[in-house]
């Protein structure tokens, strides 16, 4: 997804925040790109050379490497559309014999654009909740509720709206697990 920062007219606040969440002030720049959480990260175009195909190679073999790693959560979640708003309810397990310490919930919506630069435009993200402790085989509830006003959207726009949920070590920040609510 596409995380605009700095003013540039697509920012908003909460994208900065979090921006700032994951560097503390570090060194920032853009193009910045994260995968599962600071796991990797890669400032720039991933490689000196300024090849796009390069870089764009070198961000696949990041998502490849992290794809075949297990995770110890399941999630699950709905999004509605009720009253201009959009509501995401689901699930989430530990599906793991150990309890699981700093996990937090949150999520994003993004706007599915048609504009090249702009197809996953991030326009929310919603405030994490915090599960503190995760004893193993346990199951929790959650529900997440858009800010954003949609009321006089048409419905193949409002389609283009759409929830990404994910499970996050607050203290390492690493991603346990990322859904695409439907």
């Amino acid at each position: 997804m596409e995380a605009h920062i700095w003013g540039d007219g697509y920012d908003i606040p909460q994208t900065n925040e979090r921006y700032n969440w994951y560097t503390r002030q570090g060194v920032q720049g853009t193009p910045d790109v994260f995968i599962n959480g600071l796991t990797e990260r890669v400032q720039g175009l991933g490689c000196e050379c300024g090849d796009i195909d390069e870089s764009y190679q070198l961000y696949q073999k990041l998502i490849e490497k992290e794809l075949t790693k297990t995770t110890p959560v399941k999630l699950y979640a709905e999004q509605f559309f009720c009253g201009g708003k959009i509501l995401v309810q689901g699930n989430l397990s530990n599906k793991s014999y150990s309890n699981l310490q700093n996990p937090i919930i949150g999520g994003t919506v993004y706007y599915e654009g048609d504009k090249s630069e702009y197809f996953y435009l991030v326009k929310e993200i919603f405030d994490e909740q915090d599960i503190c402790q995760f004893p193993p085989m346990d199951k929790r509830n959650f529900s997440f509720v858009s800010n954003l006003d949609l009321r006089n959207i048409e419905e193949d726009e409002l389609k283009k709206y759409r929830a990404v949920l994910f499970v996050q070590d607050k203290i390492t920040k690493e991603i346990l697990q990322s859904f695409l609510a439907e």
